[in-house]
């Protein structure tokens, strides 16, 4: 029993030796499909903040969950005249990032990375017309919960800096647009590209 008390202070021990605790940000694009969303990321204006911390296990392996907050949104077509809709709404997401990949010492790090995320809606606006003022409301939001999955690659330089892409899937119905006088429905899922910049410390 002492023994196998030892071997796992060891193993926590090891695991809170490369620990590391940081910042994250970026961009998000949030889109029906890849093509679009990478078209839109040139003038995007969603982002997303927050921190992360990082289980490091070697350079080969890498659990790091984080909080952040996530902007994204969604549009709908023309209004019979009255201008394009546009949602953004803001999320406090946790999500799960598990990363495999190798390095080349203390200098870079390369890994793909997979990432389940959950997330709240705490935020939203909808514009309509390019020049209208984004008014608040909850109006056909349909879940305010979300949940989903990523998929993407980054490097880690010095073992203190990440940038990373991902696309993700909104696996739940986030959006409910049915409104009269729409020609196109509001992309339900508002999947999409993140870029993100991590500073580990």
């Amino acid at each position: 029993m002492k023994k196998l008390l030892v071997i796992v202070a060891s193993l926590l021990l090891a695991v809170n030796a490369h620990a590391q605790f940081g910042v994250i940000a970026g961009i998000t694009s949030s889109s029906s499909d890849m093509k679009t969303a990478i078209g839109e990321i040139q003038n995007i204006t969603q982002y997303h903040a927050g921190i992360t911390y990082k289980f490091g296990f070697g350079n080969f392996f890498a659990v790091q969950p984080s909080l952040i907050y996530n902007m994204k949104g969604a549009k709908l077509a023309d209004m019979a005249g009255a201008g394009e809709l546009d949602y953004k709404t803001g999320y406090l997401e946790l999500p799960l990032q598990f990363q495999a990949g190798f390095g080349f010492g203390d200098v870079l790090r390369i890994y793909g990375l997979a990432e389940p995320f959950v997330g709240y809606a705490i935020s939203n606006s909808v514009t309509v017309g390019e020049k209208a003022t984004a008014q608040q409301t909850w109006e056909n939001v349909k879940n305010k919960a979300e949940y989903g999955f990523s998929l993407g690659a980054g490097v880690e330089l010095i073992k203190h800096v990440q940038l990373s892409v991902k696309y993700f899937w909104n696996l739940g119905t986030v959006y409910n647009a049915d409104l009269a006088g729409a020609q196109k429905k509001a992309e339900g899922n508002a999947n999409g590209i993140a870029a993100s910049v991590a500073i580990l410390f």
